[in-house]
């Protein structure tokens, strides 16, 4: 049996609002590599968001049948980070900061944030730099994120 004595003034019900539409400088806090419910390799991103309490999920999944595309999608998240093309050590990933369109989109009767596409290393400039959660603690701590979008669900995957 569970040892804890829960104190109900501890307890504050929260809302949370997701990630404004827009683009956003994005820090990997995470990079790993899975496979979707169709059985293809995919990489799975956390993205930590400049300014924001918050995370955001994003699968790049490898299509043997559409390259091209996988390609693209390969190449704008290096540029956008300034990962070396080629470069699937993961753990090397981590850290690394570059920028995202975001889009809501909904999920369960909810607005939820999306990464929409990378922003190019020569487009980022007008972003301002790299702002540091206000909560980072809320964040190692699963704090406000992005509900969990089941890989299936995915259209490309």
């Amino acid at each position: 049996m569970i040892n804890w004595n829960f104190s109900a003034d501890d307890f504050e019900e929260q809302s949370f609002k997701p990630i404004p539409v827009g683009d956003h400088r994005v820090r990997i806090a995470s990079a790993e590599e899975q496979t979707s419910g169709s059985g293809r390799q995919m990489i799975k991103l956390v993205l930590d968001v400049s300014g924001h309490n918050a995370t955001i999920w994003h699968y790049l999944v490898f299509l043997p049948d559409n390259a091209k595309l996988t390609n693209q999608k390969l190449g704008e998240l290096w540029n956008s980070f300034g990962i070396p093309q080629g470069n699937f050590n993961l753990s090397e990933w981590q850290g690394k900061v570059g920028a995202a369109k975001v889009k809501h989109e909904p999920y369960n009767g909810e607005d939820t944030a999306k990464i929409a596409y990378f922003i190019s290393k020569d487009r980022q400039g007008k972003l301002p730099t790299w702002v540091e959660p206000s909560n980072k603690a809320a964040l190692t701590g699963g704090g406000a994120s992005a509900p969990m979008t089941k890989v299936e669900d995915l259209p490309w995957a």
